[in-house]
């Protein structure tokens, strides 16, 4: 029989017998470059943990988190999923650990008496647990950072090979800076984030209908944002506590299924949970109010703005034109020649605009002190972050993932056509996968034979419509910003509550 205990963030503790499994550990320190920090906190210490297996979904480093994977014994087994690129083996051996497998999608491992199964979609990856006659299913937040009908396709694969699931583990907020981090005249911040919490407390509650699990469990989004304009982000969460209620309010056929509030330390053995973490008694609304109490030191020392010396915007201004050059193979001319924007840096006293066009077939950027008249956007952050961003190879993440920057977008048109993902990717740094797919053919070659149907969905969304940014599949995401609560509800398929009810 499984014993399920929560430790923080999306890190389990699975006990099946005398084999304990731990699930993506992220439970020390700060991740993204001090954007995030841990909350709720784990109560468990990292050396009371004693695990078999590390089980790691994907490369982001909420979930494949170092400075916890070092504290760790390193006699466990580590998985992680096969990938076209080379070099996770190697990089884990050196953090200490002998055992790595690269589990192939759909392949079945055994380890002892347990089979564990990586269920992928590019570099995303649902992770299957058998033992005995008990299937755990652990989406994290594999399913909601894909489109429809990548999510519809792996919904329907894990369906058929496991039509008996006991456990369902699935994230429930988002980690991204859109829709939060961009401004447009007529959006009402506060009810757009609202929605969009509201979308993936649904989005759980139709992964959990289609599947039809013994017990669910929303998985926290354990992290707390500490800028002081970020502050609103925390509080707009879709309670957890409301989601028995939402679900049986808007799904058919929901009788099957009992879904678990969680909070680090609790325990939960064939349907009963053993509650031992306080936050059980505090309610939702006043937690992060405990944790801005926690980082208080940490809180201060993040809202003090430093200004950058000239030297380091001399760099600045290299590595953003270099990169952005670099980039901008990534889109079709006709995309490049729209994308005429300005980056402001906060942590520049003069001459805090770049301003960055595209003119015979190359970007140029030009400091000011002031922003084009005719800009499609702006993109505010700082040249601190930005210099972190781009001397690194998944540097992008310090500015989305991290909440470093935000955008200002003037005309319909200019979300329509997605261009706020066309110059924020231009401005970051992050490896391509054709250049990847190149430098290592063979492990290419062998992830698409193990993955023939999500790799050429995935090849045609990415390369084959690289003049339509973010188009197929279907992905209009302008409707965040610019359409009216009820019309946002019926495009993204979910129904119209009253929020306040759920928060």
């Amino acid at each position: 029989m499984m014993e399920i205990e929560y430790l923080a963030h999306s890190s389990f503790l699975i006990r099946c017998n005398n084999t304990n499994l731990l699930f993506d550990p992220w439970l020390t320190g700060p991740t993204y470059n001090k954007a995030w920090y841990l909350w709720p906190l784990p109560i468990k210490e990292i050396k009371d943990i004693s695990a078999d297996v590390i089980l790691i979904s994907h490369g982001h480093e909420d979930h494949l988190n170092i400075p916890t994977l070092k504290e760790l014994n390193k006699h466990a087994t580590v998985f992680f999923p096969f990938q076209w690129r080379e070099g996770i083996k190697p990089f884990l051996n050196h953090v200490g650990f002998n055992e790595v497998t690269e589990a192939i999608n759909f392949k079945t491992y055994l380890f002892n008496d347990i089979e564990i199964t990586y269920v992928s979609f590019s570099l995303e990856s649902v992770i299957v647990i058998k033992y005995k006659d008990e299937v755990l299913v652990n989406i994290n937040d594999a399913l909601n950072s894909n489109h429809e009908n990548a999510t519809n396709f792996m919904l329907k694969e894990i369906s058929k090979r496991w039509s008996k699931i006991d456990y369902l583990l699935s994230g429930w907020s988002g980690a991204g800076y859109f829709p939060n981090q961009i401004r447009y005249p007529a959006k009402d911040d506060i009810e757009v984030g609202k929605l969009r919490e509201q979308y993936f407390a649904n989005n759980f509650c139709v992964y959990t209908n289609y599947l039809q699990p013994k017990y669910a469990l929303p998985i926290a989004p354990g992290f707390v944002l500490l800028k002081n304009e970020n502050h609103w982000i925390n509080h707009i969460k879709f309670a957890r506590t409301k989601v028995q209620q939402y679900y049986k309010e808007n799904f058919s056929n929901t009788f099957h299924t009992k879904i678990f509030v969680l909070n680090p330390g609790d325990k939960l053995t064939n349907g009963i949970q053993e509650y031992i973490s306080a936050l059980n008694d505090v309610p939702e609304e006043h937690q992060y109010d405990l944790a801005y109490e926690h980082y208080h030191k940490e809180l201060n020392e993040i809202n003090q703005l430093n200004y950058i010396e000239e030297h380091k915007i001399t760099e600045l201004t290299k590595l953003l034109t270099h990169w952005i050059n670099y980039n901008k193979q990534l889109y079709h001319s006709k995309v490049l020649e729209d994308a005429r924007f300005t980056v402001k840096l906060e942590d520049i006293k003069e001459n805090p605009f770049f301003n960055v066009y595209y003119k015979e077939k190359e970007f140029i950027i030009e400091r000011s002190n002031k922003a084009f008249e005719d800009k499609r956007l702006q993109i505010n952050t700082y040249g601190e972050k930005l210099i972190l961003c781009l001397n690194k190879m998944w540097g992008g993440d310090v500015i989305t993932s991290g909440y470093a920057l935000t955008v200002d977008v003037y005309d319909e048109l200019t979300l329509e056509k997605n261009l706020d993902i066309v110059c924020v990717r231009l401005i970051t740094r992050y490896p391509m996968a054709r250049k990847d797919l190149l430098k290592f053919p063979f492990r290419a070659l062998k992830f698409y034979a193990s993955n023939p149907k999500s790799t050429s969905l995935w090849i045609k969304q990415k390369i084959v419509l690289k003049p339509y940014v973010n188009k197929f599949p279907f992905n209009e995401r302008d409707h965040w910003i610019t359409y009216n609560k009820c019309d946002l509800c019926a495009v993204c398929k979910m129904p119209q509550i009253n929020l306040s009810a759920y928060s």
